[in-house]
């Protein structure tokens, strides 16, 4: 009977490790934006976006209205004392991957009728203009994860906790 309810539970713990980080990858993930001035005479600005699923493969790609585990469901950034959100985009905005890091952001936008800001394809740059403010800002972003990924937690603690029992076990015989 102690043999049975130890398989069993073996079982059941090997089940959970298995399916547990499958099910805790599949959340929103956002990152941090720091837009640093090169050229011009506003300093650079703050950001973040948020995507509802981790980057996995090679190449990959979310976008404003996008198919589930591909969508940016939020971006957001402020510079020059006015705020961008996706609601002020022209066109699609999207943010593409390369081998899980941030390659690219994608974004065009209007804000009060005279403020510019686009997000350049190919680069991590941006640029911005107030054009009756006569302020500019041309520089980089650099994007960084604001937390980590739930799966990694749960590998991380299901890892200590196994550790924990096979530790016990060694007391315990």
């Amino acid at each position: 009977m102690f043999r049975m309810r130890n398989f069993f539970s073996a079982l059941v713990l090997i089940f959970g490790l298995a399916v547990a980080p499958v099910a805790a990858h599949a959340s929103p993930v956002t990152y941090n934006l720091a837009l640093t001035n090169v050229i011009g005479n506003l300093s650079g600005g703050t950001g973040s976006f948020t995507i509802d699923d981790s980057p996995s493969g090679f190449f990959d790609t979310f976008y404003q209205n996008g198919t589930p585990g591909n969508v940016l469901a939020d971006l957001t950034f402020s510079i020059g004392g006015n705020t961008f959100t996706l609601a002020d985009s022209i066109g699609t905005a999207s943010v593409n991957f390369l081998l899980g890091n941030v390659a690219s952001i994608n974004y065009a936008g209007f804000l009060n009728g005279n403020l510019t800001i686009s997000l350049a394809s190919g680069f991590m740059g941006y640029t911005y203009t107030d054009f009756f403010g006569q302020e500019t800002s041309t520089g980089i972003i650099t994007a960084s994860q604001a937390t980590p990924e739930p799966s990694t937690l749960l590998l991380f603690g299901t890892g200590a906790l196994g550790f924990a029992a096979f530790g016990l076990r060694k007391i315990a015989a």
